[in-house]
């Protein structure tokens, strides 16, 4: 349960194409599709230190890791674990979490329009201050669970015309191979403004879920990420001119 929280929040907190190339149309409704491609435009462009803190169905915390990730550095070194519960982490702590960053990476091969039914995004508030969206996920984007229970809320703040927060809901309980029932589950990623000359960034996110094994065993937790220290760079793809045009998946 605790990898596909985190699963969630990677797909929350995007990280899409190089800056350097335009993203395709999306078919999402203008106002959303124009805040995909601003915060497009600035992917690989910041270094930042993320904290990951992973607590149990009780609520205990079971570790803290703090990374750093540098897009400014060749695929293989953009990614550190620096500490582990505020220790340096020894060589089969750092192997472990490298092999979980390496199938985090698998999952997120796909590009956004081949997990979200842009198209079929609807308005599902229109305030003072935000247009918030609500947006389907597309049949077969997960093999494990099943994607008519779940739908993606976007945010657009107007004034600035960014996405300011991106949340995965579940419309209701569901089972899935393994676990008999997913009773809820909830992810969150909130957007802060680093420079006002650039779009918001990814400042905060959790998620959590809870399920019953055989109807009596609960199990869930909760996992909640913070990003920090960044710092503007030049993206290490943008020297060799790549051409990506999609939106790729998240890699917060």
């Amino acid at each position: 349960m605790r990898v596909f929280l985190l699963f969630l929040l990677c797909l929350l907190a995007p990280s899409l194409a190089p800056a350097r190339e335009s993203a395709t149309e999306t078919g999402a409704p203008a106002p959303l599709d124009a805040a995909l491609r601003k915060l497009l435009a600035e992917e690989g462009h910041w270094a930042y230190t993320r904290t990951v803190r992973v607590f149990d169905k009780d609520g205990r915390l079971e570790r803290t890791d703090l990374e750093r990730y540098d897009p400014s550095q060749p695929e293989s070194g953009r990614w550190t674990l620096v500490l582990r519960n505020g220790l340096p982490p020894d060589s089969g702590v750092v192997r472990s979490w490298q092999r979980q960053r390496e199938r985090e990476m698998r999952r997120r091969g796909r590009s956004l329009g081949a997990v979200l039914d842009f198209p079929g995004a609807t308005l599902a508030d229109d305030n003072r201050t935000h247009l918030i969206y609500s947006v389907p996920i597309l049949a077969g984007a997960s093999r494990r669970f099943p994607a008519e229970k779940f739908y993606v809320l976007l945010q657009v703040e107007k004034t600035r015309g960014e996405i300011d927060r991106l949340a995965v809901r579940t419309t209701e309980a569901f089972r899935v191979a393994g676990v008999a029932r997913v009773d809820n589950v909830e992810a969150d990623a909130t957007f802060a403004v680093i420079d006002p000359e650039y779009p918001a960034q990814p400042v905060s996110g959790t998620a959590a879920g809870e399920a019953r094994v055989a109807w009596l065993l609960r199990v869930g937790g909760r996992v909640e990420l913070a990003w920090s220290d960044f710092k503007r760079v030049e993206p290490y793809d943008a020297r060799y001119e790549v051409s990506i045009g999609d939106l790729k998946a998240l890699d917060f």
